[in-house]
């Protein structure tokens, strides 16, 4: 047989906007775009090489900047990413998205989707009109790492400027530069270049078809916002976040997961009622441990990501000791 009949690996790409779909007037307008203005086809007919990857199909799930991307919208994309994953025909799926809130979809989708099929999530740093614009090879990157059968298994993968990374660790550590994300010092898997993929680890955490978060269990997304410390921080805040209706709250903490005495005054009157709250570090590295009675650490999780997963397992009708217990897994 050969190679023009050997069947190729059938990819879905499911978009979401972005800056990889990003438009301006300008090719040197690199911030000032139009965010998911142009459709997925779009960035595919830069790179028609891509076909010879694999069989696409593509859907413009929905246009929007990532900013205004947000958990009830997320939630929308698994449904539909779980309804592509059970099509036997499907062999990988990849999510295209705005990068400011990149890292916090992918750990959704980690969490949620149950499937050992390759799950990738690529954007761009730079619009599509731009000279110099990352979308059209980090999609084609982002194809590659799909189809390959060493990505199975290993839970939602972020592919961004040649690098391969696991959607816990994953983060973004830059503003404007095309090396943006990185995965601190568990989050590498490997690399990809010119379609070649090299992955050389595996996440550790539990993920996707090992987790006990299901989509079926998520009727209504409870409100959970995070508190960031700082230096004389008003601790009353937390009593408005309660009173508007959050049912957590993730403390972004000083250093190993401190605060003041009076945030912990505040935080004793939320947990009195009901509030869930747990605590991790603003800090880029290390892991948090609990200060007080009751409050969860958030182990080295960001509070951004702290808080999808409190924000899921509540979803889920999960109780403290669960939600405790996920943070040390998951």
């Amino acid at each position: 047989m050969n190679d023009k009949q050997i069947k190729k690996p059938h990819i879905h790409i499911l978009a979401s906007g972005g800056t990889i779909a990003g438009l301006a007037d300008s090719r040197l307008d690199f911030f000032g775009y139009t965010a998911g203005a142009a459709k997925v086809e779009s960035v595919l007919a830069e790179l028609p090489e891509i076909n010879d990857l694999a069989d696409l199909q593509t859907e413009n799930y929905c246009q929007v900047a990532s900013e205004n991307a947000n958990p009830e919208l997320w939630l929308g994309l698994a449904r539909r990413a779980e309804e592509i994953l059970q099509n036997e025909l499907c062999d990988g799926l990849v999510i295209t998205a705005g990068t400011d809130t990149m890292e916090e979809l992918a750990y959704f989708l980690n969490l949620l989707l149950k499937t050992d099929k390759p799950v990738v999530v690529c954007g761009a740093m730079r619009p599509l009109s731009a000279y110099g614009t990352d979308g059209p090879v980090n999609l084609y990157n982002a194809v590659a790492v799909a189809k390959s059968p060493d990505s199975r298994g290993k839970g939602v993968l972020l592919v961004m400027n040649d690098t391969i990374l696991a959607a816990r660790q994953a983060a973004k550590l830059d503003s404007f530069r095309l090396h943006t994300f990185g995965g601190g010092e568990l989050g590498t898997l490997g690399y990809v270049a010119a379609g070649q993929v090299r992955i050389v680890g595996a996440p550790w955490h539990r993920h996707t078809m090992a987790t006990e978060l299901h989509l079926s269990d998520i009727h209504k997304l409870p409100q959970v916002e995070i508190f960031y410390m700082s230096a004389g921080a008003d601790a009353r805040l937390l009593t408005a976040m309660a009173d508007l209706g959050a049912a957590g709250v993730v403390l972004a903490g000083f250093g190993i997961g401190t605060f003041s005495d009076a945030v912990s005054e505040q935080l004793q009157k939320l947990q009195r009622r009901g509030v869930i709250c747990a605590v991790a570090s603003r800090t880029q590295s290390g892991f948090t441990v609990s200060h007080l009675p009751g409050l969860v650490a958030a182990a080295d999780l960001s509070p951004q990501k702290a808080r999808i997963l409190l924000l899921l397992a509540l979803a889920c009708g999960k109780t403290p000791a669960d939600i405790e217990r996920y943070f040390t897994l998951y």
